[in-house]
């Protein structure tokens, strides 16, 4: 399952929501929401692996009828009847005598059956009864004694008219809110089916469950604090849409980036490609630069220009860099002709690109440092680390200065010098990153690409759902920054090279990952037989003891059939 759209596709979805949703709350009849959702049944079978359906219902044309598009997953109910889902109510009724309309994106359930699987207790959840009786609304659609679908629980809540569904920005509130339950939703299915059936991966079982609990218990906290907003959306959404009209029109006007970033993810994700694209769009002031594609050869053309211009300088921080290779420290130099030995001042590349930035303030300039959390921080910035923030910055109303140990020159870091660092997370979490340096960079995550490898077919083995299936038993049975990069996949042209990817590759990174817990490593492949194990006696001592000795078994990496069992797996539990 692809849980990251493209932004087509993510514009597509959109559209097709939020015209949905249009004609829902204008009560248009069944027929125009069926030629608006059939385009849309075939987007989600693509995206969703035909995880997830809709369903729309709208009984009557009653005052008490209230529509509702609800999106399930076949992983918690076979049809709507008897499971929870997402799903949008649209009510009508009166305040103070005028009409008023509401769309309601809520926690839904079935009503006439009890659901087997209920929404976790973990969420503060607020009944649509609850809700509308702070309201004070009068005629509501109503239901025996409460109203029609007030035990549904919301999540958010929109009053709507003509014209807030003319607003673009409304829009992709509406939009953003719903893609944000739908994935926890998605994820929540998952968890769900893995809480059914982790007993089958792992002898492991607590550790497991444990494991996968901790994780989830962040997608919660993600969508309560989202949640816990619900009243100040409901009363506030207009100068919401203002304020984000004023942020864009602001955007437009200047190029604006942060000075400092870290490009973190699991290997393989390709952070240090990145950085191709961030320090030429940095270079040229044009964000749109950052979405280059792959086969944009002026970028890296423009790349390979700026770096032979100084503009653009790349390092690699490691154990022994330090701050005279960094900053300055004096160096031993030998006189050709009398043979003398001294000592000379050298100046590191920051201090370097420092002059370079001052003396040429119509560009920008940019120092990618790889691999940043390998060296020693604090050792290596020493006091310049509280001069790379943004407010202390040459010309900033809190401008910093220090005197350099060795030459005695002052220095200033200029506004127009940017730092972009790459982490690897499987390496070291950001959690244990120098709390200096971690106050003073932004982050931007850099996560597998899936689309990349979509249609690739090596033996009619999909390379995509390989390694989704691969990443979602390592999320599962350790975390998500141990997960495995798109770019181990993307120069296997033939069944060899991706027999000698998984064997000098993919196995010892398991291995390392799990620390030679090969039951764990037979989880991640689906027991395909590429791990075997032998069950040895061996008496020490007149005490014999038993113990199982696995192994990788190189044959069985040789054939095509055990590749689809890694992925197939997970289709046959659904």
């Amino acid at each position: 399952m692809n849980e990251v759209l493209d932004s087509n596709v993510n514009e597509q979805f959109k559209e097709l929501i939020i015209r949905t949703l249009g004609i829902i709350t204008r009560n248009k009849s069944r027929k125009h929401i069926q030629i608006s959702l059939n385009p849309l049944r075939d987007l989600l079978k693509e995206y969703y692996k035909d995880e997830i359906w809709w369903r729309f219902e709208r009984k009557d044309s009653s005052k008490d009828s209230v529509p509702w598009l609800c999106f399930w997953s076949r992983k918690l109910a076979v049809e709507p009847a008897k499971g929870i889902y997402p799903m949008f109510y649209s009510y009508s009724g009166k305040q103070k005598g005028i009409d008023i309309k509401y769309l309601i994106l809520a926690f839904g359930k079935s009503v006439r059956n009890e659901p087997d699987i209920n929404w976790d207790s973990k969420l503060p959840l607020k009944s649509i009864n609850d809700f509308f009786n702070k309201l004070n609304i009068e005629e509501l659609p109503s239901y025996k004694n409460g109203i029609n679908y007030g035990s549904s629980m919301v999540f958010k809540a929109y009053e709507v008219n003509q014209e807030k569904f003319n607003d673009e920005l409304f829009h992709n509130q509406i939009f953003d809110d719903f893609k944000g339950l739908l994935d926890y939703y998605v994820a929540y299915a998952k968890y769900k089916t893995y809480e059914k059936n982790y007993d089958r991966i792992s002898e492991s079982k607590e550790e497991l469950k444990l494991n996968y609990e901790n994780e989830f218990n962040k997608i919660i906290k993600t969508l309560t604090e989202s949640q816990n907003n619900l009243e100040i959306e409901v009363n506030n959404i207009d100068n919401l849409i203002e304020n984000i009209k004023n942020d864009s029109i602001q955007n437009k006007e200047e190029f604006n980036f942060p000075l400092n970033t870290i490009l973190y993810g699991p290997p393989g994700t390709g952070k240090t490609y990145n950085t191709i694209f961030y320090s030429v769009g940095i270079i040229e002031k044009d964000k749109s630069v950052f979405k280059g594609n792959n086969n944009d050869g002026n970028i890296f053309k423009k790349f390979k220009e700026c770096k032979n211009k100084n503009l653009i300088k790349f390092i690699t921080f490691h154990q022994s860099y330090g701050y005279e290779d960094f900053i300055e420290g004096i160096r031993p130099d030998l006189d050709n002709e009398s043979k003398d030995l001294k000592y000379i001042i050298h100046s590191g590349i920051f201090k370097d690109m420092c002059n370079k930035a001052k003396n040429d303030k119509e560009n920008n300039y940019v120092l990618i440092i790889d691999e940043i959390n390998r060296g020693n921080i604090s050792k290596i910035f020493g006091e310049l680390i509280s001069l790379i923030e943004p407010s202390k910055r040459e010309g900033e109303s809190e401008e910093l200065e220090v005197i350099l140990p060795y030459s005695k020159e002052n220095l200033t870091i200029p506004k127009n010098l940017y730092i972009i660092g790459t982490m690897n997370t499987a390496d070291r979490s950001i959690a244990l990153l120098d709390i200096a340096l971690r106050r003073r960079f932004n982050f931007i995550e850099i996560m597998p690409q899936y689309d990349i490898l979509k249609n690739r077919k090596i033996k009619n083995i999909e390379l995509d759902l390989l390694l989704i299936a691969i990443n979602e038993r390592i999320e599962f049975l350790l975390d998500r920054e141990h997960i495995i990069g798109h770019s181990y996949f993307l120069n296997i042209n033939t069944f060899e090279d991706l027999v000698q990817v998984f064997k000098n590759s993919i196995m010892p990174l398991l291995q390392e990952y799990f620390y030679d817990d090969f039951e764990k490593i037979k989880a991640i492949l689906g027991d395909n037989g590429f791990i075997t194990s032998k069950n040895i006696s061996i008496n020490l001592k007149g005490n014999n003891q038993k113990k199982y000795i696995y192994k990788v078994d190189e044959e069985a990496l040789k054939v095509p059939e055990n590749y689809p069992k890694i992925y197939s797996s997970d289709e046959d539990e659904e």
